[in-house]
């Protein structure tokens, strides 16, 4: 069953973005400071081959429109029936002990973006022990897809898309509408340093734990501000198509994203920080193979204008200097 696309049959669903994972604009953004925050040693390789990597980085969304078995690979509905009461400690991290527990089907039904993510994993590190280039920019750009999935809240629930609790379309509001909303003034440079992630296996699933606690205050909010402000003032109606269809208004998703704070901001940044520490590691785990830096393309002007840019990146000022090859591409998506 395919649950994330059915949000795009939503009242939302003319919303010119896919609302399935955090928006193009979020995932181009956030994988493209992930390059800045690796070492030299290896941020080289993949500045070399930024556009390739921020163009991909949507490449699985774009998939789904095609492939019906991507779907599930960028969710885990860890509170579903079938995973019982305990989930938080009773799902198994190996994927062959969840599929003997609840069988493949179970699996494919509720999610399996955890497993996802350590078997790309494991590709990207056999890409970099076999120098093979092309299949490290394949497995980087998908692997950082789904590592900056399982940072979305709402892709850990059976209430992805606020459907039991009476708030379709907080879906794309939380992880789409308000960062588009607000990314020119993410302070991009605030992303941690890279960290070895020792097991990659168990550490998807501290995020997705990570994700999950945070949904009571991402459906809270959007109840508290529908109250204060009516339902007059939170949705305006639309027609297309012959079909009336009802979004969130610009000051609902200002009020929103205004009143989460730095909330989603901060996992978007944090999303990046993560995304480079499974590259870094994926790397590592590899044997830190030098060929990396031994590319046609790492030369002195690549050097040189790598430098540079991380300079700008370190300032904040992507988005002024109009580096943020996100907002560049926006309009023609």
């Amino acid at each position: 069953m395919l649950k994330r696309t059915l949000v795009k049959l939503s009242i939302f669903a003319i919303i010119p973005i896919l609302i399935s994972s955090w928006g193009f604009l979020a995932h181009k953004s956030l994988q493209q400071v992930s390059i800045y925050t690796l070492p030299e040693e290896l941020g080289l390789f993949f500045y070399a081959n930024q556009d390739y990597l921020v163009t991909h980085s949507i490449r699985p969304d774009v998939r789904r429109r095609d492939d019906k078995s991507e779907d599930p690979k960028h969710y885990l509905d860890m509170d579903a029936d079938v995973f019982g009461p305990n989930y938080r400690t009773s799902i198994p991290h190996e994927f062959s002990a969840a599929i003997k527990k609840y069988s493949l089907d179970s699996l494919k039904n509720e999610g399996i973006v955890p497993w996802e993510v350590n078997r790309v994993y494991k590709r990207l590190v056999y890409s970099f022990q076999h120098q093979l280039k092309d299949s490290v920019l394949f497995y980087a750009a998908d692997l950082g897809h789904y590592v900056a999935d399982s940072h979305v809240p709402l892709h850990t629930t059976k209430n992805h898309d606020g459907q039991y609790t009476n708030q379709k379309g907080i879906h794309v509001l939380w992880e789409s509408l308000v960062p588009e909303e607000f990314l020119r003034n993410y302070q991009f440079n605030e992303v941690p340093t890279v960290t070895y992630i020792k097991n990659p296996q168990d550490f998807i699933f501290q995020i997705l734990l990570e994700s999950h606690d945070m949904l009571p205050e991402v459906y809270k909010t959007e109840l508290a501000i529908r109250a204060e402000m009516g339902e007059a003032k939170a949705f305006m109606e639309v027609e297309r198509g012959g079909r009336k269809l009802q979004y969130y208004t610009k000051d609902f998703i200002k009020a929103y994203g205004n009143r989460l704070g730095s909330s989603i901001e901060n996992r978007m940044l944090l999303a990046s920080n993560r995304v480079a520490s499974f590259w870094y590691s994926a790397w590592k785990d590899a044997g830190s193979p030098a060929w990396v830096m031994a590319v046609p393309e790492v030369s002195e002007t690549v050097k040189k204008k790598y430098s540079s840019e991380k300079s700008v990146w370190v300032a904040n000022n992507l988005v002024k200097e109009n580096l943020l090859i996100s907002l560049k591409t926006k309009s023609a998506e």
